[in-house]
């Protein structure tokens, strides 16, 4: 009983001693303040608050109390303020979140008795909603991608890749973007989400399988998206490679009875020529091989190439390959190739160069 009665004792000592607690003699000139509307740039912030000692003692601060996101950069704990003395405590607040913010601060000193003191500085970080950073250089309708070329160099033809294309709706309403059907089984276009809203972003996913492609060489292959604005909106996107054949899981008896491409030549110099006139010439492809020699492809460095070859060269024959050049738009010293893509393990790319000076 004697236990109770004590604990009540204390109790009501406590509660009395909170009720008379004096204020502080560390007088701040304001203990609230409103920054109002702030940048992102203006970030860290820094606020001070201005005080001085009323009373007729130092007063010695031996703790402030402050949010995760902001410190005080000025407190000497051990430097006792004079009576009469004036000075300011400076806050760093350092949270680029946009919206409205309030931090409170506690401050106790060394004064008996006395409530602690609690400071609050608050405002609005504002951040203008802008565009996102992207490299968004085309439109289709009322969308923006950041490119409609992908570029995937060299590959081998067992080699899938795949491309991002990111997008952005510009409109006030929101856009459907789909795989045009037509598009052949060797890309496939994912887009997300397939429903772009007001001033959403989004992004086209490409993949891109050179197997089924069934291509070597520079390939160009134009595929489609579609929107549903307006009527049959359709949109190319534009994918670039090199195929090169993948001859690394070929078994060793298969290498030995592979074809085997050899020129005698691969320069041609036809020195001095008119504009205008056609410049021709004729390379032989032997097969020194033991099966078939294939030549999949020839890719030429201008269009004013034309070149006529065999598809397929017999082991231990020879083919010709004639070349035409046509100088109508040709000036000044010409170095031009086209470069024969073949089924040779050992020499799967062979470049013929064609010289010289149109006057």
């Amino acid at each position: 009983m004697n236990k109770l009665v004590l604990r009540f004792f204390f109790l009501f000592c406590f509660v009395l001693n909170a009720a008379f607690a004096q204020n502080s003699n560390l007088q701040f000139k304001s203990v609230n303040q409103f920054i109002g509307n702030i940048s992102e740039n203006e970030i860290p912030l820094l606020v001070s608050f201005a005080f001085k000692n009323t009373g007729n003692n130092p007063i010695v601060i031996v703790n402030v109390n402050v949010p995760d996101d902001t410190k005080v950069t000025n407190w000497n704990k051990l430097k006792p303020i004079k009576p009469g003395e004036s000075g300011n405590l400076t806050f760093r607040y350092n949270r680029k979140i946009p919206g409205v913010f309030n931090q409170k601060i506690v401050i106790k000193t060394n004064e008996p008795n006395v409530k602690p003191i609690e400071l609050t500085f608050g405002g609005e970080l504002i951040i203008p909603k802008t565009e996102p950073k992207l490299a968004l250089e085309t439109n289709f309708g009322s969308v923006k991608l950041s490119k409609n070329v992908i570029n995937f160099g060299n590959i081998k033809n067992t080699e899938k890749k795949r491309d991002t294309i990111a997008l952005f709706n510009l409109s006030h309403k929101a856009v459907r973007i789909e795989n045009y059907e037509l598009n052949g089984n060797y890309v496939k276009i994912d887009v997300f989400p397939e429903e772009l809203r007001n001033n959403g972003k989004g992004v086209i996913i490409v993949n891109y399988d050179p197997n089924i492609r069934n291509a070597f060489g520079n390939t160009t292959d134009t595929v489609w998206i579609k929107s549903d604005e307006g009527d049959n909106l359709i949109f190319p996107i534009i994918i670039k490679s090199d195929i090169y054949e993948d001859f690394s899981k070929m078994k060793p008896e298969k290498l030995k009875l592979a074809p085997k491409a050899y020129l005698v030549n691969t320069n041609y110099d036809f020195r001095f020529v008119k504009k205008g006139t056609e410049v021709k010439t004729t390379f032989n492809i032997k097969n020194k091989g033991k099966t078939q020699l294939l030549i999949r492809k020839v890719d030429v460095s201008c269009p004013c190439i034309d070149v006529k070859y065999p598809e397929k060269v017999r082991f231990d024959r020879d083919s010709p390959i004639d070349i035409t050049v046509f100088t109508n738009n040709l000036k000044g010293k010409i170095h031009e190739t086209i470069t024969i893509v073949t089924n040779d393990p050992s020499n799967p790319r062979i470049t013929l160069h064609i010289m010289g000076i149109v006057e």
